[in-house]
């Protein structure tokens, strides 16, 4: 049961938040995870018995009638999707404490989730990382770990209370998930390597919820605490025709962190006092990613972050921009606005991830009055082999639709019919829309009209210290602001 917030707790340096809240509580008390770097060298006399008796039953089974999974899809659980596929090109920062960490407004500033690492897999309560540490766990992540972090929020949602039970996946069925099965260009012990490591990396992020009053699901607030907690892991193992201890699989037992209770709650939602998020995960996007991210790491970013922000709301164009943050950072697209090769070069990238993403079955609608065809992809549009002088702040301003393929959405429909807790697509239970609009995007639609932030401020009532920060990207734009200043744009040719 949550209890009412204790003051002494608040006092601590890892017990944050931006927002005051009605309810608080901490992570469950968890035994230390059995959690080894690489594999064993020794193990007990038990573990050398052939793998198949010794190996636990697993809970739950993914994909088993149909090529779609019910899934988490809260926000905390899009945000990690993010760290993991992202990494640095997020806009990590010290706290106060010096500790990387990673911020995401919730409701307009109201509330607030906030991210961490640690290498530390064993703790209740691991110490984040500051500085270079946090920053090379933080580049160390594989964006092969989301899927497993996928297969993880997925698993959690076909339990009842999932905070409570434990989820038993073993490399068999990761495995199949992951289309390993089909990978001859690796042998059996790099499979589990590889399992093993992107097992064990959702795990090393932390998170602090403040979660403001919604509807009639009061405010809460979810001390620092993992979002996964590995509880242990199995080696199997069976002895050679040499009479040497060979490793051949392993079992991940795993348990969802306290966010479940408040995002994945069943009975808390119809009694309302909890939410339930959830959507679709396409056993077809796990392999897919798996199969492209190595030279096409942008599509396999972009699949990721879509299989949420397409879950809820199809009915709005993308911003091209706003994609290509997603895809390459922002970094990367302030310098080519300075060259004229890296825009030339950028421009490619995006225009074969898009052809990565219709190959892989989603559907791209180009907005004709902003993305015509002089500046499409060849392959969709563009006859002409020269993209036309400033196209480059024209893609950007482009919008796109992007959706799932027909049929995925017939199976969608048919999970919400067999269970009405499930938001059929596009309207998943998010109450938080996304921003389309980003500061960078606010300062080049400015500027190509030749406004200064006086102009733009008298034309939107903001203030022109608020454009300020907005353009600077040190003010998220809420879902108010956002549409004044859309509106401005559009009304203002």
């Amino acid at each position: 049961m949550a209890s009412s917030q204790d003051s002494s707790r608040q006092d601590k340096p890892r017990r944050r938040g931006k927002a005051a809240a009605k309810q608080v509580e901490s992570p469950m008390s968890l035994p230390s995870a059995n959690v080894s770097g690489s594999f064993p060298i020794e193990a007990q006399p038990s573990q050398f018995k052939p793998s198949v008796p010794d190996r636990p039953t697993t809970n739950p089974n993914l994909f088993a009638s149909h090529s779609t999974s019910r899934m988490a899809s809260a926000l905390p659980i899009w945000e990690a999707s993010n760290i993991l596929t992202q990494r640095h090109h997020l806009p990590w920062s010290s706290d106060a404490d010096g500790k990387l960490c990673y911020a995401k407004d919730v409701g307009d500033g109201k509330g607030a989730i906030h991210f961490w690492v640690t290498e530390n897999l064993e703790d209740e309560f691991p110490v984040p990382l500051a500085g270079a540490a946090a920053l090379a766990v933080v580049d160390a992540f594989d964006i092969r770990a989301a899927c497993m972090h996928l297969i993880y929020a997925a698993s959690a949602a076909q339990l009842d209370r999932p905070w409570e039970k434990e989820l038993i996946i073993d490399d068999r069925q990761i495995e199949s998930y992951l289309g390993l099965k089909k990978r001859t260009d690796m042998n059996r012990r790099e499979k589990l390597a590889l399992i093993e490591e992107i097992a064990k990396q959702p795990c090393k992020i932390t998170t602090f919820i403040t979660w403001p009053t919604q509807g009639k699901v009061k405010g809460f607030t979810l001390e620092e605490g993992r979002l996964w907690h590995l509880m242990g892991i199995r080696y199997h193992y069976q002895q050679s025709l040499l009479g040497e201890k060979e490793l051949t699989g392993m079992t991940f037992i795993v348990k969802a962190g306290l966010w479940a209770k408040y995002f994945l709650n069943e009975e808390g939602k119809k009694s309302k006092t909890a939410l339930y998020q959830s959507g679709i995960l396409p056993k077809a996007l796990l392999e897919a990613v798996m199969s492209v991210w190595q030279h096409r790491e942008g599509a396999a970013r972009l699949m990721v972050w879509l299989l949420f922000k397409a879950q809820f709301n199809r009915q709005h164009p993308l911003n091209v921009q706003a994609l290509m943050e997603v895809a390459y950072g922002v970094e990367k697209i302030e310098q080519a606005r300075n060259s004229s090769e890296l825009r030339k070069k950028l421009a490619n990238s995006w225009d074969e991830d898009l052809m990565t993403l219709h190959d892989r079955g989603w559907k791209l609608i180009f907005d004709l009055e902003t993305y015509p065809l002089s500046i499409q992809p060849s392959g969709f549009g563009r006859e002409a082999a020269q993209r036309p002088r400033g196209f480059f702040e024209q893609l950007l301003s482009a919008r796109i639709w992007i959706t799932p393929e027909d049929a995925l959405l017939q199976e969608a429909s048919l999970h919400s019919s067999e269970d009405n807790t499930i938001n059929s697509l596009p309207h998943s239970n998010h109450d938080q829309p996304l921003m389309i609009l980003t500061g960078n995007q606010v300062r080049a639609m400015r500027i190509s009209k030749g406004w200064s932030q006086r102009k733009l401020a008298s034309l939107t009532g903001m203030s022109q210290g608020l454009i300020s920060l907005i353009e600077n990207e040190e003010r998220t734009i809420t879902s108010e602001n956002e549409a004044i200043l859309s509106k401005t744009f559009e009304s203002n040719p």
